[in-house]
């Protein structure tokens, strides 16, 4: 077993990182939930009252255990959501630069593009082609992006 000694600030802290944590892992799973993650974060979350911060947990009985879930209040924190929405608006426009430069890669070099140019030919060219996309979404956001029919 292994003890922590944290400030509340601290434990603030921990509690949100935890929160983000699983949220990241397992807020977009329907089914096929990772455990550990839920069972740290109910862990750490089960100890928020002792800490401090009894309106960060909501707790109830399931299978004869108590299970300790992140509260609607806590939930709700302007800036755990600050930070999940820029770690998403970072993630998406990063993936949305590569998949376009590998599509204009393939529109300009052909559907063969990834065997036909040496690896390190095509990752420059993606690299290249992808800065483009990051430049204009870093200036713009999604203002001049649209999908033709």
């Amino acid at each position: 077993m292994i003890g922590l000694a944290l400030t509340p600030e601290q434990f603030k802290t921990l509690l949100r990182m935890v929160y983000i944590g699983n949220t990241v892992v397992n807020g977009h799973r329907d089914v096929g939930f990772i455990t550990e993650y839920d069972d740290l974060e109910q862990y750490v979350f089960s100890r928020a009252k002792d800490a401090g911060f009894p309106a960060a947990t909501v707790r109830h009985r399931a299978g004869g255990e108590e299970h300790h879930h992140p509260s609607s209040v806590f939930e709700n924190d302007l800036e755990v959501n600050a930070l999940l929405d820029e770690y998403d608006m970072h993630i998406m426009l990063e993936l949305l630069s590569e998949k376009l430069a590998e599509r204009d890669i393939e529109i300009s070099h052909g559907p063969d593009a990834k065997t036909k140019l040496s690896e390190g030919d095509y990752m420059k060219l993606l690299e290249i082609t992808a800065d483009k996309y990051d430049k204009e979404f870093t200036a713009n956001g999604l203002k001049n992006f649209g999908v033709k029919e």
